[in-house]
């Protein structure tokens, strides 16, 4: 039971991107409610070893990729342009108003 445990923390940790770590890998790999998560991973921004990210989604339904990433939801300009759908032909600029803004983190560099 117990290696099966670790097997699975294990997995969660190998599919982790260190620079897109959502409040969920931090949930599912505690075992802790989001509101718990969500406090780790704040902490971990204040203790800078997190990097607090917004990512932009693109609006189309067949594509919904990370359009652009910002520090701060201020940075977010007032129209986004998603390049891959630009070159598809497809409507590719977008309001911000208009667009999901997803929040995750990234691992900072703490070498000492």
């Amino acid at each position: 039971m117990l290696k099966n445990l670790l097997k699975n923390k294990a997995k969660i940790i190998e599919e982790t991107n260190p620079d897109k770590i959502y409040v969920e890998n931090i949930r599912s790999f505690f075992n802790i409610p989001t509101k718990w998560a969500k406090y780790l991973c704040e902490l971990a921004v204040r203790q800078n070893i997190f990097r607090k990210r917004y990512g932009v989604l693109c609006k189309n339904s067949d594509c919904n990729r990370i359009i652009e990433v910002f520090n701060s939801q201020d940075g977010i300009p007032e129209e986004v342009d998603c390049y891959i759908c630009a070159t598809e032909g497809k409507e590719h600029i977008f309001k911000k108003d208009d667009l999901d803004v997803i929040e995750f983190y990234q691992l900072n560099d703490v070498k000492k």
